[in-house]
């Protein structure tokens, strides 16, 4: 059941951009956590696939991969699904 706290509904009431977004999808009890990792001008991406020149023909986890995850050894890549 998500929760009322978590619901991504609740982004239409924040005027200026967060930083850190927490949502709760579906009926998982799990809250994922989105952070905000660059501002673009729309000139620079496709507005169509969201992909900017160099990202063309990745998925989005390759590209989170590729320029977003840092120490990706340490990280092994893998998300943490902790539950604290």
């Amino acid at each position: 059941m998500t929760l009322a706290k978590f619901d991504p509904r609740n982004i239409t009431q924040y005027i200026d951009p967060r930083y850190l977004l927490h949502f709760q999808w579906g009926k998982s009890e799990k809250v994922y956590r989105y952070a905000l990792v660059e501002i673009l001008n729309p000139g620079i991406i496709d507005h169509k696939t969201k992909q900017k020149d160099d990202e063309i023909g990745l998925t989005q986890k390759e590209i989170w991969k590729k320029k977003y995850i840092k120490n990706k050894e340490e990280h092994g890549y893998k998300l943490n699904y902790s539950s604290s």
